[in-house]
């Protein structure tokens, strides 16, 4: 039979071309051996729904009766103590059973690549981009894949193959600390399997098995990525490599409608264009104005016309979820060495800034030299007081925020800043971002008055002229929401005596609220999903919103078997059996993650809302919602005079963050109520009965 090798992906990419190189170094190890298997060789993957998602080549292969003579250590069970210990490094006959590989390649030269320890760097515009982080982030992002769509789980090495550099070349880079000539992952030009091998060996070490009948170790090791009882699939996996391709053809109307927005090449067409790069420019406007997707828009012309690297900041786990999905369909590259768009929350961005720096004696260093900082987000204010002091002591100055942006380029090395919801943000943290990249590289999304963080706003524009130190646009059209449901808005706010009014887009005619004092049942919603697909979307075009009274706490277990808290949406089980697929937002393990199943509905918080949209939105046991933010509210200490009461101050923050969960809907709007008595319920009924023409009411 011999080794079977197909190749699997875009045939028109540089990486095809590296696939057709590695299937021809393992036809030449094989070629007149009488060795059966298979291999499988994906060039330019798509991992869909994982935090670093573009993947360079993937290898997957089983063998029957293949050695190879390795210089290696290995594992064993040592018999009288029964621990595992590891034997020391010599040739040994190693059995390769099956791998599973992953290879990030690089066509830089020589004199463009660094070695700093065991981190590898190469040369990008000027800048150095962290290949081994690259690389690592790409294995375990591999493994999620595996675990999330096929609950496979194999022991995945990782490469770095630079394509255009010789194996003497990478031994002058190794130079002479011979520490790190057997813990590398490089791979020169040109390479054997048995190199390659060797190489896997150092991550996954062989295991040499006992021999009862002679009470000894066996003469030799085997070589596999594969637990116990699990067998490679790899009709399954070839499979498993098409979600992505699935997924964006099988995309409803409305993510169709953001794709072709965010790459439609706006800046031409705009005013603040040319002041990018030059003044701070701020995107101003409501809720529903679409400052979230300009700024997305914004990034991906900088990045396609620019070549830039750019990345958009917010607070929201879940708006980071769903710009990430929104990226990946739109297949923006997330590559350290060419143009990209990407998105983090503050919090991270900010851990990576004091990491970076190595400010105080909370910066730790691991076993495997990576820093971090414990309990960071706890005590996040004080870390970003302590920069701003490095700062003023000029502990910190342009050469050291110059080495930063170099060494930790991946991480904060970015050529525009893009800052969503930019008032809710501290003045600390603003004049962290303006002290180490400057406002010419920073672009806000200024949501005006609405509040969530804090009830101050930030005034990012403090001593700075128009037009000389910024540049501002003023946004004041709804571009999200049809014309009735921007009219329902705007009556709600005036019957709450909140400052607002959002001008409709007449273009965008119709839409339909419905509003239920039941709780919502099959029937409600068979009817608006038809419609909704009948719209041409899908269900992820679907958002449930819930209040944190139908939020519960269980026990459950992570991946090590240690007892863990975590949170679901109470009614999941009863939602499930009413046929509504549910992605539940509220758990701290998807939260991080995007969703990737077309047939799922997104369930958040009404806490994580913000920025996302919908063709229909439910927002369930709203006046609890409400409820729950009046009690909870708390008064923050400011220097303004005292011209309102606590109550004002209370319903006006309170109000106000209500008007967030009532304009994400694009065509429909639900709402449940819990007591129709309540005083929010009987706004409600007051529109209800002016507008009976667009708006529905269920007893």
């Amino acid at each position: 039979m011999g080794v079977k090798i197909n190749i699997k992906g875009n045939k028109e990419t540089s990486e095809h071309k590296d696939a057709i190189a590695l299937k021809e170094i393992f036809e030449t190890e094989f070629r007149n051996k009488q060795i059966d298997g298979e291999i499988l060789i994906i060039c330019n993957a798509t991992l869909f729904g994982q935090s670093t998602k573009d993947i360079d080549l993937i290898a997957i292969g089983k063998f029957d009766k293949y050695r190879q003579r390795l210089k290696t250590k290995s594992r064993t069970k040592n018999q009288g103590t029964n621990t595992i210990e590891t034997l020391d490094q010599e040739m040994r006959t190693v059995f390769i059973n099956d791998f599973c590989f992953v290879f990030e390649t690089k066509r830089h030269r020589a004199t463009d690549i660094q070695l700093n320890g065991l981190t590898l760097t190469v040369k990008y515009n000027n800048k150095r981009s962290d290949v081994t982080t690259q690389s690592e982030n790409q294995k375990y992002s591999l493994k999620g894949f595996f675990e999330d769509r096929i609950n496979f789980s194999p022991m995945i090495c990782n490469f770095i193959w630079l394509r255009n550099v010789s194996w003497d070349s990478i031994k002058n880079l190794l130079g002479d600390n011979t520490n790190i000539h057997d813990k590398h992952n490089y791979l020169p030009s040109t390479f054997s399997v048995p190199f390659l091998m060797q190489l896997a060996c150092i991550q996954t070490t062989p295991w040499t098995p006992f021999d009862y009948k002679t009470n000894n170790i066996k003469g030799y090791s085997t070589f596999n990525c594969l637990k116990r009882n699990q067998e490679i699939d790899f009709d399954e996996i070839d499979r498993i490599f098409d979600l992505f391709k699935k997924v964006k053809e099988g995309s409803g109307e409305l993510t169709r409608r953001k794709i072709s927005h965010i790459t439609s090449k706006i800046l031409n067409d705009q005013q603040y264009a040319k002041a990018i790069g030059d003044k701070l420019i701020v995107i101003s406007g409501r809720a529903g104005t679409g400052k979230t997707i300009k700024l997305l828009s914004i990034a991906c012309d900088l990045a396609t016309l620019q070549g830039a690297r750019s990345l958009i900041l917010t607070y929201n786990h879940a708006l980071v979820s769903d710009i990430k999905r929104t990226l990946a369909l739109a297949e923006i590259p997330d590559g350290i060495d060419d143009y990209t768009v990407n998105i983090s929350t503050l919090h991270k961005f900010f851990y990576e800034l004091v990491v970076g720096f190595e400010i105080g004696e909370s910066v730790k260093e691991s076993k495997n030299n990576k820093k971090y900082i414990l309990n960071f987000v706890k005590n996040y204010k004080e870390h970003l007081t302590t920069l701003i002091e490095y700062l003023d002591l000029e502990l910190i100055g342009d050469k050291e925020i110059s080495d930063l942006m170099k060494t930790r380029h991946q991480q904060v090395g970015w050529d525009y800043l893009l800052i969503d919801e930019a008032q809710d943000w501290s003045e600390l943290e603003k004049n962290v971002i303006f002290r180490i990249f400057g406002k010419e590289k920073v672009i806000i999304a200024d949501g005006v008055d609405q509040l969530i963080r804090s009830q101050n706003k930030c005034n990012w524009t403090r001593a700075l002229k128009p037009n000389i130190g910024f540049k501002k646009t003023h946004e004041k059209k709804g571009l999200r929401q049809k014309v009735n449901l921007v009219e329902f808005v705007n009556q709600f706010a005036d019957k709450l005596n909140v400052n607002w009014k959002l001008e409709p887009k007449k273009e965008l005619i119709g839409g339909k609220i419905i509003i239920s004092t039941k709780e919502y049942e099959q029937s409600l919603h068979q009817r608006q999903f038809d419609l909704c697909v009948k719209n041409g979307n899908s269900a992820y075009e679907m958002m449930f919103l819930v209040p944190p009274s139908l939020v519960e706490r269980y026990q459950t277990t992570d991946e090590y078997d240690r007892p863990k808290e975590d949170k679901r949406f109470r009614h999941l089980e009863k939602y499930k059996n009413y046929g509504i697929n549910i992605w539940d937002g509220t758990s701290a393990e998807l939260r991080t993650e995007y969703v990737v199943d077309l047939n799922s509905h997104k369930l958040l918080q009404y806490e994580s809302c913000r920025g996302l949209e919908g063709w229909t939105v439910i927002n369930l046991d709203f006046d609890k919602f409400i409820e729950y933010k009046m009690q909870t509210f708390t008064e923050e200490e400011n220097n303004e005079l005292a011209l309102e009461s606590f109550e004002e101050k209370r319903n006006r923050f309170v109000y106000l963050w209500a008007l967030i969960p009532m304009t994400r809907a694009i065509d429909t709007l639900v709402i449940t109520l819990k007591d129709k008595e309540s005083y929010v319920s009987k706004v409600l009924r007051e529109i209800y009965e002016e507008n009976p023409d667009f708006i529905e009411w269920i007893e």
